[in-house]
């Protein structure tokens, strides 16, 4: 039998299988079901921190302002999706300006939720000037 002169014949027994380099390879059997759901909370924590560090204050005034009335929080939510919305739809106008639109309001919901789901997974801990306050 004629073979290429570029050929080698190695049995099988001789042959060695090589793991990619890629990243999921190297993650994946090391990360367990367990490591992706604390990635997945703390991504969400993330965005709820974020969240509630831009809103807080202007939520808070609303409410403690001495001026509140009854759908003051409700109103400022709306305002902001509108202010979100509006953002993305001056941008590009048209089909595109409702899809970007409408993804701002859907994100600003979403880091509503995320930042809920922050307040009631466990303690935020509070901070005064002097220091951190203990947890009860």
């Amino acid at each position: 039998m004629m073979m290429p002169a570029n050929f080698s014949a190695v049995a099988e027994n001789e042959m060695t299988y090589v793991v990619g380099g890629s990243l999921v390879d190297v993650l994946a059997p090391a990360m367990k079901t367990e490591n992706w759901q604390n990635v997945s909370a703390n991504v969400i924590k993330i965005v709820g921190n974020s969240f509630l560090d831009a809103y807080t204050n202007s939520i808070l005034s609303q409410l403690f302002d001495g001026n509140y009335v009854p759908g003051d929080v409700i109103g400022f939510s709306v305002k902001n999706l509108d202010k979100a919305y509006n953002k993305g739809y001056n941008t590009f106008g048209g089909n595109w300006g409702f899809a970007v639109g409408a993804l701002n309001a859907g994100m600003q919901i979403l880091g509503g939720l995320s930042a809920i789901y922050t307040l009631g997974s466990s303690s935020i801990g509070l901070e005064t000037k002097k220091g951190t306050l203990p947890t009860l």
